[in-house]
């Protein structure tokens, strides 16, 4: 395997990762009701995680590979199992939080390996691309750990 067919397969990956969280984000800006703020921000991180997709198939299709059918069927069925782990919990909104933190951070580790493997191979047209989406998970990631705090004082309260 080349150096372009194993990041082909890394943005395959990624694209997967995409559809799989797309689909748990939905549930998770259902769960978010209570909250306005939470719910349009995820509501939004939603549409750019399905920006970020075609963003992603746009990229392995510019390496001159295809989009595998195959992880993404198989990434939606997960992100809709995962989505309904946490419901009916009395803690759902921390759960969906923690949850959706970790996922943003494993995307900003994935996005930065795959910038600097475009980048090993000259391949900087993705790299600015996959650049654009690392910035918007950073973001997410930077909400989301803001609005930890008042989820768990939230949780406590409830039980209390």
């Amino acid at each position: 395997m080349t150096s372009r067919e194993k990041i082909i397969d890394w943005l395959n990956d990624a694209h997967a990762m995409e559809l799989a969280l797309e689909e748990n984000l939905v549930r998770h800006a259902k769960d978010a009701e209570g909250d306005v703020t939470v719910q349009a921000r995820i509501e939004q991180h939603v549409e750019e995680t399905r920006r970020q997709a075609e963003i992603v198939r746009g990229c392995v299709e510019t390496l001159g590979g295809e989009v595998s059918g195959s992880k993404d069927a198989f990434a939606k069925m997960f992100g809709a199992m995962q989505g309904m782990a946490n419901r009916p919990m009395a803690d759902t909104m921390v759960k969906n939080a923690l949850a959706d933190y970790a996922a943003e951070h494993f995307e900003i580790a994935c996005y930065r390996a795959l910038i600097d493997a475009c980048e090993e191979i000259g391949a900087q047209d993705v790299s600015v691309r996959l650049t654009e989406i690392l910035r918007e998970e950073e973001a997410m990631a930077r909400f989301l750990e803001q609005k930890l705090p008042g989820a768990v004082r939230t949780a406590l309260a409830d039980a209390a």
